[in-house]
């Protein structure tokens, strides 16, 4: 593959960039790498502007190293042969970054395993799989890794550091390790807020997390006033979650889609749809997380938003909404009473989200949010197991499809 136009980059990254030795570095806005006479500098917004869209653009023209090698390495590489070119005053050649793409191209492919501490729930199972997520009870775990033939003696110690009755692991394939942890950090990140959708515990007594969990916690006030001082404790207490329990029959539930839910989060190439029905989900588990019932309400409709709405650069006004309205009913049920219910709830329920945004004092009661919950949900699973809505793959066929049915 030829270069031309990434090595021109490359040449203008190298006119706009210069050499700042450390005791010259007084510039604020500033992108630096390395020190004195090995030191690359692009100073002030608009060069660091220029920089940070060159390498992105440089970063993704190879797809299958976006794909397997971290950016900040690539980055590494890049840095490294403007400095080799600004010391030899010469321009970049394409087959100059062809031997960096060939280089990173003859790294292998490796499946890598990585664990993560599970907290807020147990099981009675050594293992269960949660579509290409495993959790394991950390004794077996460490059982079956010790079963593999490693050079080092320390995974005592790793599985002593983790204070978790539990672990969470995802396979990713990278040419190395730091890029395998990004893609399962962010896949981890979307589990729990899958899970939370899942669940689905408005009351948050029961609650799982890997990055964001909220363990038991006791808040302590102290009140003081001319009649003396006092104390009150509140609790936050978490009810036990076991993962045995209804582990076929609700979280892998084909009725509900539950079962296909796992598997959107690690889905390679999903469509416009399906991008947008695993950020709804997300956005619920979130909505169902947050104990703000206004921010909760908020979200809930963000994911009624970002799913339904057609051109998302357009402006939500009365018309928006109404559209909103009447294709969540047209999705969610088909009983022409039902639909003029939903469409009505829909509208009350936007009311309120309007005056959140404006800053008005609306009272979201928990009724307010298990309504949107529900609505929400109902929507979630229409896309999930619910023909035609679960063969689309583009918003203009879902569009065509609801217009359709309003003038049939």
């Amino acid at each position: 593959m030829k270069y031309t136009n990434e090595a021109k980059l490359i040449n203008e990254l190298i006119t706009i960039s210069q050499v700042v030795y450390q005791n010259q570095q007084n510039d604020k806005f500033s992108e630096s790498f390395g020190f004195d006479e090995e030191n690359i500098s692009f100073l002030g917004l608009i060069n660091i502007s220029k920089y940070k869209l060159s390498i992105e653009k440089l970063y993704t023209s190879n797809k299958s190293i976006c794909e397997t090698f971290s950016f900040f390495k690539f980055q590494d590489r890049i840095i490294e042969l403007i400095r080799t070119l600004k010391v030899e005053k010469t321009q970049c050649k394409a087959e100059n970054l062809n031997e960096i793409i060939d280089d990173i191209i003859r790294i292998e492919i490796i499946e890598h395993e990585i664990f993560y501490p599970f907290y807020g729930a147990q099981m009675n199972s050594d293992l269960l799989k949660f579509g290409d997520f495993t959790i394991y009870d950390k004794q077996k775990c460490k059982e079956l890794l010790n079963e593999k033939s490693f050079t080092t003696n320390d995974k005592d110690l790793y599985f002593e550091l983790i204070k978790s009755d539990l672990l969470i692991s995802i396979k990713i394939k990278a040419r190395e390790s730091d890029k395998a942890f990004e893609i399962a950090d962010k896949y981890c990140m979307s589990f729990e807020n899958v899970f939370s959708y899942v669940l689905g515990d408005l009351s948050n007594d029961k609650r799982i997390g890997i990055f964001n969990f909220r363990g038991f916690s006791t808040m302590g006030k102290i009140i003081s006033s001319n009649s003396g001082i006092g104390f009150n404790g509140k609790s936050d207490v978490i009810l036990g979650l076991n993962l045995d329990h209804n582990y076929l029959s609700y979280f892998n539930n084909k009725e509900l889609g539950n079962d296909e839910v796992w598997f959107l989060i690690t889905k390679k190439d999903k469509s416009e749809i399906e991008k947008r029905l695993l950020n709804a989900i997300e956005w619920v588990g979130k909505a169902i997380n947050d104990r703000d019932n206004s921010k909760s309400l908020i979200q809930f409709v963000f994911a009624i938003e970002g799913m339904l709405q057609y051109d998302e650069k357009i402006f939500i006004n009365q018309s928006i909404v109404s559209q909103l309205a009447d294709s969540l009913a047209f999705i969610i049920t088909d009983e022409k009473e039902e639909r003029k219910k939903m469409s009505r709830k829909f509208k009350d329920i936007y009311k309120k989200r309007s005056s959140i945004a404006h800053g008005s004092n609306a009272k979201i009661d928990f009724e307010d949010l298990e309504e949107v919950f529900e609505i929400t949900k109902n929507m979630i699973i229409s896309f999930l197991i619910k023909s035609p809505f679960k063969e689309m793959k583009t918003m203009e066929s879902l569009n065509t499809h609801i217009i359709n049915l309003k003038f049939n």
